[in-house]
């Protein structure tokens, strides 16, 4: 379908540039060389805004409006921040139409005024002509960037006066924030109300949706509830709102800050972006700025315009002489950035506003944040494939997952967060390891050179052009000279050192490995890994283990002969050897074995030296001569029936053993102990073997089955595959800080296994 919007600004640009040349003087194609422009010279590894941006003009055009804006839309266009670049572009030809020849520009020659016109407008319908073919509706902008109160929006006196009476009646103590209502904060109001009434009750309706995270964060930090309105006035209320600065999410994070503040900022997610996140890091950065300078106001106005110039600002406010510097320095003391002269003034205005909307006609609406499931992935795959698995929109997933850039979660990060739509958490976990996980352990970045094609660049990489076009969100073939492209690089297995079983595989841990990243190479689940290599949830890989990487066939547990040790020596483990094999072999107790070679912490891996405890059978007690008590008879009876019925199997809970099963894993596996098992399933010695049936889980009023709960009302719950904080949250009826608080935890990552204290509803 033809977009009438871009064909429209594409038109108004050209008929621009039409008037523009035949306004300007009739000069020769050569003489383009007497304007002051020095023109980078162009690369074939350069993209149009690379190029563009080594453009230098003299110091007096550079303060036209018409050039810093093109500058804001290069660089936006660098950033691949297409909305935002076509918003400057089209600014910046306003600018250049609107721009008069007259005393404003009295450095300027009539001659370079001309050339200056020319030379930008091809420049500007180059630029537009770069943009449209990228541009995505629907973006996000900034909410009112570089549009601060400008002279032409102004109130009157009638008006000012107006607007005085009205807040003369207000008692200020209703506000959390130090307010005067100067003329400055009034010129605010007057503006959030006449020019910019549509912005202001979008905002305070977007706000609706944020109010209960907010302001729970405010009060965790006992903070200024109004602060909430600096969110208002930096983004509006947009998640992914972004500036010219490069500034983004609710609170406008630069990307130093962000980082600064534990914002990732990278190819794959913008954290900016996550309110949760981005939320807990303005208060982070306010309070730290509040405890510096001692003033809400102050605090403000650094966040806008950084702490170093408020700093150098009351230094110089003391040194002037003709000041009282008994007094303490205040917000209204100070000659800040123009943009920060309105920036404080206007959250107060805002705050005033949010309190009374009808008092200023503003409608606000109620809007709600769409309800959603949690739940942490060790992988990467694409959204696509989730939202296949799950049957709901793509978009869907992206809109609760705004931090996400790209088109698959990070495969930078051994863990995500990932947020799906509400009710959908069980269909996900069922589905996990049926869905395609990207198998790319490391990434390239390739610049298109001059006649390449997508074709030749797979070629170049050993990758095919599906996932060449896949890594980029390429809708089509087509790729155009500067572009850089994400090149997937594919890594073999590494060959391990010693004998391994036929069709088994193994690896051999290196310094930079993990647990996610061996998973990502080899295409399979950390989960699948752990159960090969008999792993503790909390165990991590060390460099120089060798693990298996795919299921291994090992021996039943039957067919290992009698093994004879001398004192001191030890057993090295073969392929196919378990603890319970060895230790049956040896004539000693499983766990005995396993205790002397911390077998419950780590895995048995091909090579190992088993250090082989020493052991003495207990010898077997003579029977004695049964006694006729009948009482006694009774009471044995009756503790044999509760004890029968404590352990008592619920019917049609069982297991068939696998290849590499023993009974340790299992009991782990179905959160009981080997000796509930060996009672369930009547075993007298740890011996199982594939194809047998175990009887798995014990009866409701077992105790392994629900936490353990302690005197002072609190349980003790082991965290499993998938959980997260606001999942336990939901189920205990408590809320992500409180855990965090009963366990001392410095933020939300939470991990198979862990122990947490919860107290019980």
């Amino acid at each position: 379908m033809i977009c009438w919007r871009r064909l429209a600004g594409y038109s108004i640009a050209v008929l621009a540039t039409s008037v523009l040349l035949a306004c300007a003087p009739n000069q020769a194609a050569n003489g383009l060389a007497d304007v002051q422009v020095q023109e980078a010279p162009v690369s074939d590894t350069l993209s149009f805004a690379e190029w563009s941006l080594r453009f230098k003009v003299s110091d007096s055009l550079a303060m036209r409006p018409s050039w810093e804006n093109y500058q804001y839309a290069l660089q936006a266009m660098d950033n691949q921040e297409w909305n935002q670049a076509r918003r400057y572009l089209n600014r910046s030809l306003r600018n250049l139409v609107t721009e008069h020849f007259d005393s404003t520009y009295a450095n300027v020659s009539p001659k370079e005024d001309s050339l200056y016109r020319l030379k930008m407008s091809v420049l500007l319908v180059r630029a537009l002509d770069e943009v449209y073919p990228n541009e995505v509706t629907g973006a996000d902008e900034g909410p009112l960037d570089g549009i601060f109160q400008d002279e032409s929006v102004l109130a009157d006196s009638a008006s000012l006066t107006s607007l005085e009476d009205q807040l003369d009646s207000l008692d200020v103590n209703e506000f959390t924030l130090p307010i005067k209502f100067n003329e400055r904060v009034l010129q605010e109001v007057f503006y959030l109300t006449s020019k910019a009434k549509s912005f202001t009750e979008g905002s305070l309706s977007r706000k609706t949706a944020y109010d209960s995270l907010v302001y729970a964060k405010l009060a965790e930090h006992n903070m200024p509830r109004d602060l909430i309105f600096l969110s208002l006035v930096e983004s509006g209320f947009k998640v992914k709102a972004y500036s010219r600065a490069k500034a983004s999410g609710l609170w406008q994070f630069i990307p130093e800050t962000g980082k600064r503040y534990g914002l990732s900022v990278d190819y794959w997610v913008d954290m900016r972006r996550n309110p949760e996140m981005a939320t807990e890091a303005a208060l982070n950065y306010l309070s730290y700025l509040y405890n510096e300078f001692g003033d809400w106001l102050l605090a403000m106005a650094a966040y806008n315009c950084g702490e170093g110039r408020i700093r150098r600002e009351i230094r110089e406010w003391k040194a002037d002489s003709t000041h009282d510097t008994t007094q303490a320095v205040t917000y209204w003391d100070l000659e800040l950035p123009k943009e920060t002269m309105h920036y404080v003034p206007r959250i107060l205005a805002a705050m005033v506003i949010g309190h009374y909307p009808e008092q200023y006609d503003i409608t606000v609406k109620q809007t709600y944040r769409p309800q959603f499931d949690t739940v942490t992935v060790f992988d990467s795959f694409s959204l696509e494939e989730v939202a296949k698995l799950l049957k709901v929109p793509e978009d869907t997933l992206r809109t609760l997952n705004m931090e996400l850039v790209m088109w698959c979660t990070p495969p930078n990060v051994d863990s995500y967060l990932l947020r799906l739509p509400f009710g959908t958490r069980s269909a996900f976990v069922e589905g996990y390891d049926r869905m395609q996980k990207n198998s790319f352990s490391s990434w390239h970045h390739h610049r298109v050179k001059k006649g390449e094609n997508l074709g030749a660049i797979a070629k170049q990489y050993g990758i095919t052009v599906t996932e060449l076009k896949l890594a980029n969100n390429l809708k089509n073939d087509r790729v155009r000279q500067g572009k850089t492209l994400l090149i997937p690089i594919k890594v073999s297995p590494k060959k391990s050192s010693g004998k391994k079983p036929l069709k088994v595989r193994t690896y051999v841990v290196e310094l930079s490995d993990n647990l996610a990243s061996i998973a990502r190479q080899f295409g399979v689940s950390q989960e699948s890994l752990r159960i090969w290599n008999q792993m503790e949830p909390t165990a991590v890989v060390k460099p120089g283990d060798t693990i298996f990487v795919s299921k291994p066939e090992l021996k039943p547990a039957g067919e290992m002969k009698k093994i004879e040790l001398k004192k001191g020596e030890r057993y090295v483990v073969g392929a196919g050897d378990t603890y319970a094999n060895i230790a049956e072999a040896l004539s000693i107790p499983t766990r005995l074995l396993m205790e002397a070679n911390s077998g419950f912490i780590r895995r048995l891996t091909i090579g190992d030296s088993l250090v082989i405890p020493a052991y003495t059978p207990p010898k077997k007690p003579a029977k004695p001569e049964p006694k006729a008590d009948t009482k006694k008879d009774d009471k044995k009876a009756e503790k044999a029936k509760k004890t029968a019925d404590k352990v008592a199997p619920t019917k049609g809970n069982t297991y068939v053993v696998e290849s590499g099963d023993n009974l340790y894993y299992i009991a782990k596996k179905f959160s009981c102990t080997v000796d509930d098992l060996m009672a369930w399933n009547g075993l007298t010695n740890s011996n199982i073997h594939p194809g047998d049936t175990l009887v798995v889980r014990g009866s409701k009023n077992s105790s392994k089955d629900k936490p353990a709960e302690k005197a002072d009302g609190f349980i003790t719950y082991t965290v499993k595959q998938g959980d997260s904080l606001y999942d336990l949250a939901k189920s205990y009826k408590t809320t992500k800080e409180d855990i965090m608080k009963w366990n001392g935890l410095k933020d939300t990552k939470i991990k198979p296994g862990d122990k947490l204290k919860i107290k019980k509803p």
